[in-house]
């Protein structure tokens, strides 16, 4: 059995349905996250985990027992906020002895698991220090160590670093995965960063207006997201509109507005479809030497890549080449547009 699973999960205030038929099996030190736009039911889904919420129908089991009608403090639960909640009069080792002290464990064993805790996201020499005197990563650190210094069976996070700018966010994911991995602790983060989500999980839940539209690996789920709302917010993806006009075996061609793209995929002939293709899985050649010409109509250089939007008779689209070091075609110019055969999907309506 699984360690935590949720079983049609539902939840209503009123006529207003905020999750509806939610179901996940997650493993004992897996990392997942819920990863959907402002909401979508992401926050209301890991507030009934975390039992801040009761669910209007469904379960939610952790280790085995029914925790559905079960108080927050009764679950064994670490939780981190986006605000990090710290208290401003304690210092940093207070902080983070604070769940301890409620639990009553005694006071050594509370001072060498503090310490031991503060060691691991590397703030020992600040367990003297107030809230007002760390930066806002250190805070975030703190924050994560007094979650975890109870030793929950299960680690909520709920967007723990959107306060954070974009540099330290960067460098505290993969500090945060790190730290989750030597801990071996069930995590569950909430996000709305499609980056963050890629970059800490095994899997990424991605939801849709209370329902999960989508649930894999980042990899598997960038590359075949299946449909497009899955598409667009995991990821930019270019999405062209069209009717199948032939089907050849596991080859699809369709009539984008009077240009033949070729896809590998099954359909019937006649279907309106969505054609879809990274920016980053497109390259540029010589005018008529790709599957069709476009005109550059803006080009940013962002240092490691160069991202564009052409136009064409498909109408406008991004592209995004790697900066090698050489020229790059620049605004006004004419180029022809190429991909390789597997990059290009079908994209049901989502």
């Amino acid at each position: 059995m699984s360690f935590l699973t949720l079983q049609n999960i539902s939840k209503r205030y009123g006529q207003f349905t905020a999750v509806e038929d939610f179901n996940l099996s997650v493993e004992k030190g897996e990392f997942v996250s819920f990863l959907g736009p402002s909401g979508c039911g992401k926050t209301t889904t890991l507030q009934m985990i975390a039992g801040f919420e009761e669910p209007t129908m469904g379960t939610i089991h952790i280790d085995g027992n029914d925790m559905t009608h079960v108080s927050p403090n009764a679950r064994d639960i670490g939780i981190v906020f986006q605000s990090y909640a710290l208290f401003p009069h304690m210092t940093v080792a207070e902080n983070v002895a604070f769940g301890l002290e409620m639990r009553r464990i005694n006071k050594p064993e509370r001072h060498q698991r503090v310490m031991e805790t503060l060691e691991l996201v590397r703030l020992a020499d600040f367990a003297d220090r107030f809230p007002k005197a760390l930066s806002g990563g250190q805070r975030q650190r703190v924050a994560l160590a007094r979650a975890i210094v109870i030793k929950p069976q299960l680690l909520l996070l709920d967007e723990p670093l959107s306060a954070l700018d974009a540099k330290i966010r960067e460098s505290m994911q993969i500090e945060l995965r790190h730290i989750q991995n030597t801990v071996g602790v069930t995590t569950i983060l909430v996000t709305h960063d499609q980056a963050e989500a890629m970059a800490m999980s095994d899997r990424i839940a991605v939801m849709n207006m209370g329902r999960m539209a989508r649930l894999g690996e980042p990899f598997e789920i960038y590359e075949n997201p299946g449909d497009s709302f899955t598409s667009n917010f995991l990821g930019s993806t270019n999405l062209f509109q069209g009717k199948v006009s032939s089907v050849n075996g596991n080859e699809v061609s369709v009539d984008c507005s009077g240009t033949e793209v070729r896809v590998q995929g099954t359909s019937e002939t006649g279907a309106a479809v969505s054609v879809a293709i990274r920016p980053e899985k497109i390259g540029l050649v010589e005018p008529g030497l790709g599957f069709f010409d476009a005109q550059v109509r803006t080009r940013i250089f962002l240092g490691t890549s160069w991202a564009y939007q052409m136009d064409s008779d498909l109408g406008a689209f991004n592209v995004s080449l790697q900066n090698t070091g050489h020229r790059a075609a620049g605004e006004g110019e004419a180029v022809g547009i190429s991909w390789q055969a597997d990059a290009v999907g079908l994209l049901a309506e989502g």
